[in-house]
Formats: C-alpha cells, sequence, structure tokens
C-alpha cells in the first residue's frame, strides 16, 4: 500500500512539472481574411534570407552570410544595411546613434561602404569600410529589405546582430 501510494504521489508530481523542452501555445481567434495574410506573411518571412553569421575579416571589413542566397542587388545595397553606434550619436563606422529609429534617410551609404558578392551562392557579401572600424567600440549591424532571388519586395527585417570592433 505504502509503495502504491509513493508511485502514485510520484506520477502526480511528474505531471504537474513542466519540462523546459515544452512551450506554452498561445492561440488567438481571427478572422478569415487576417489568418490567409498572416500565413501568407509568415511564409515570406520563411522566404527571406535571414542574417546567420557576421565576422569581422580585416580592420574596414565585416563578412555577413545570410542562411539563403539572397538576391544579388539587394545584398550588395548599402541603403539596405545600417550600423547602430553604442553611443548617443553615430561614431565611426555607425550610420544611427543607440537610441535612433532604423529609416531609408540614416542607413549606410556608397560612400561609407562597398559591399561586394563573395564568390559562391549569394550567401555571402563583404563590407568593406572606407574608414577603420574602432576597436573595442560595440556596434549593432542591421539589415532589412534584402529579398531572396526572383522574390518580390520585402519591408522587413533580415537580422541584426551585436559585434565589438577587433
Amino acid at each position: 500500500m505504502k509503495k502504491l501510494i509513493i508511485l502514485i504521489v510520484t506520477a502526480l508530481l511528474m505531471i504537474s512539472i513542466k519540462i523546459p523542452s515544452q512551450n506554452e501555445v498561445k492561440a488567438e481567434i481571427v478572422s478569415e481574411g487576417e489568418e490567409a495574410s498572416t500565413i501568407a506573411s509568415n511564409q515570406l518571412k520563411r522566404q527571406v534570407p535571414m542574417l546567420s553569421e557576421l565576422f569581422q575579416v580585416s580592420t574596414n571589413q565585416l563578412l555577413v552570410t545570410f542562411d539563403r542566397p539572397a538576391d544579388l542587388n539587394a545584398g550588395t545595397k548599402a541603403s539596405n544595411y545600417w550600423i547602430q553606434s553604442s553611443d548617443m550619436k553615430p561614431t565611426g563606422i555607425a550610420s544611427i546613434g543607440k537610441n535612433d529609429t532604423v529609416y531609408p534617410k540614416n542607413s549606410l551609404t556608397e560612400d561609407k561602404v562597398k559591399i561586394t558578392k563573395v564568390q559562391g551562392n549569394n550567401n555571402s557579401f563583404l563590407l568593406t569600410f572606407k574608414e577603420n572600424i574602432p576597436s573595442k567600440k560595440t556596434f549593432k549591424l542591421i539589415i532589412c529589405y534584402v529579398t531572396a532571388p526572383g522574390g518580390g519586395q520585402y519591408n522587413g527585417d533580415n537580422g541584426m546582430q551585436v559585434f565589438v570592433g577587433k
């Protein structure tokens, strides 16, 4: 009898413990039109190249790698990239300060950076800045509007990553 009670208490305890790999599921009732647009938006987001790696390869170069091929024109367009400074005002290679919002008019420009495709399948691009990346300074790279080859217009972000100049 004692073993049975211990077994029941143990089973109840195991059932009540939340397993770390279990995620809460949240559902929301939406109209049919909203549901279709949400599904379409999520499908588009999955097809869009997302930043997967960022590496400083020299004193004035960053290597950006996406998780899938990017449109060559979009991937090499300076106005699709922002560098956010950890200072209030943009310093060094940055185009925006730490509290600034991303806008098309405060992106990187062709006179600050040249972006070239790295050999291969349009997954990686090399950003070569006209000035050196300040060492020991924290920045955030923000990428937006980059589409897949042949993809339609995309008005969202492609990811962001913090890095410290070497």
